[in-house]
């Protein structure tokens, strides 16, 4: 497994993204959200990378938003042509990521674990094209997977929840039950666990990334059963999950991007998922000519990890700094969260007496 040499995290984009059409190339007026090189910037504006979405589409708050941030940095600072290509169905995938490679685009991306078939079948009938899959695996040679330690994250957030409840019961939503969200599922429960082993968490499932009112029903149904913090890995669905806590005026936590914005008195933080950062550095890699397929892991200790800078807005100054040294004991290897609710079942606590 390769590691890419530089890693960098999002900063908050608190405004809306630009809705993009189909096919068209969507020029970027926000500011990059990845940092800038320390060298002056290559001039690629001959060059067009393009994104395929999965079904919540782009002005879902999360996943997708999170991704776009990346293709306007890498618009912002090379002159990158950027477009995106919005599915409505899983069957529009393959035609969609084969429509892009006739058109010669010089990278296609692939926004989740969803389009992991139709990236292995398009990516070797075009050889030439520089493909990335976004959460899943495909060995392709012309294929960059960026991957994630989701576990890792979740885990600092399952912490959160068991040290902000007051009930001490908290509460999970996940969109579809997919191998990537039971990772979210068994690294948040592991972190409850590690706080408080005896406190209940709710676990319910939408089986969708693009239905806020199911995400909003499951919330509210959580809340009135006792649960006054949920964490929500739901895509667009989970946008219901933040419009249950508001109107329970219970907490929430959000996912892949610092989601306080959408409810700054509600959500006391986010699991920050370097989603842009992957596609900014893949993007490096075909502007310099290194482009090379494989698999590319971001978790805490590589820095593509973290809980949301406006946490400190709503989580107690104390409690920031418990989760600071769960951080690093996970950094240092003295703490592996669970990765699967298999692994979940033998998970034993660390001692945290010390914090």
């Amino acid at each position: 497994m390769k590691h890419l040499t530089k890693l960098m995290m999002l900063l908050l984009v608190a405004a809306m993204l630009l809705p993009a059409c189909t096919f068209a190339v969507t020029e970027s007026t926000e500011e990059p959200v990845v940092e800038p090189t320390e060298e002056p910037a290559a001039d690629a504006s001959d060059m067009s990378f393009a994104m395929v979405t999965d079904q919540s589409g782009l002005g879902d708050q999360a996943f997708n938003d999170a991704t776009w941030e990346g293709f306007t940095a890498l618009n912002e600072e090379f002159g990158i042509q950027i477009k995106v290509v919005e599915t409505n169905e899983q069957a529009q995938y393959v035609p969609n990521l084969s429509t892009l490679a006739e058109q010669e685009d010089d990278l296609i991306v692939g926004v989740g674990f969803l389009l992991k078939d139709a990236v292995n079948e398009v990516a070797p009938l075009y050889p030439d094209i520089h493909f990335a899959l976004i959460d899943n695996f495909v060995d392709q040679p012309n294929v960059a997977c960026i991957q994630f330690a989701e576990n890792e994250g979740a885990f600092l957030m399952g912490a959160i929840a068991a040290y902000m409840t007051e009930s001490g019961k908290v509460g999970f939503v996940g969109g579809m039950e997919t191998d990537v969200v039971k990772k979210f599922e068994a690294g948040y429960r592991a972190g409850v666990m590690t706080i408080d082993p005896d406190m209940e968490v709710l676990v319910s499932y939408a089986g969708a990334f693009n239905d806020p009112a199911k995400g909003k029903e499951l919330a509210l149904a959580q809340y009135d059963q006792g649960a006054d913090v949920v964490f929500q890995v739901a895509g667009f669905t989970g946008t219901g999950v933040i419009d249950a806590a508001v109107e329970r005026d219970q907490m929430v936590i959000g996912v892949d991007r610092d989601q306080n914005y959408l409810a700054p008195d509600n959500v006391i933080s986010s699991m920050m998922k370097g989603l842009g950062a992957g596609v900014y550095d893949v993007g490096q890699m075909v502007i310099n000519g290194e482009f090379e397929g494989g698999s590319y892991r971001y978790g805490i200790k590589e820095g593509g990890i973290d809980y949301a800078p406006s946490t400190d807005k709503n989580v107690p100054a104390d409690t920031i700094a418990k989760i600071d040294a769960l951080k690093q004991m996970i950094i240092d290897g003295e703490i592996a969260p669970p990765a699967t609710l298999d692994e979940l079942e033998s998970f034993t606590p660390p001692d945290i007496s010390g914090l």
